[in-house]
């Protein structure tokens, strides 16, 4: 999810942002300590909200999480991480298998 920018900003309510996200590049997505919190952080970084606002934002963030997950597409930038080649091919083996 850390890999679509357009799709964090426009599930952080603010499609036309411009402040620098300073997300990690594909080769290094998988590495972070704790890449929920940087999702938070992420999204509370597109929202450009200022005061309370990023607080109510951030308790929003299981639905957000979710936005994210349904707009994944599975062959565009996610299709470079290894894990989600191997998760692709442990579901492609488990539908011709059944």
């Amino acid at each position: 999810m850390l890999l679509d920018e357009a799709g964090i900003r426009q599930v952080a309510e603010n499609p036309n942002g411009r402040m620098k996200l300073g997300l990690p590049k594909h080769t290094a997505v998988e590495n972070g300590a704790d890449p929920k919190r940087l999702l938070m952080d992420t999204l509370t970084i597109a929202s450009g909200y200022k005061g309370r606002r990023p607080a109510s934002l951030q308790k929003r963030f299981p639905h957000h999480r979710h936005k994210l997950l349904e707009r994944i597409d599975p062959y565009g930038p996610i299709s470079r991480l290894a894990s989600w080649k191997a998760f692709m091919d442990d579901l492609k083996a488990a539908i011709g298998a059944a």
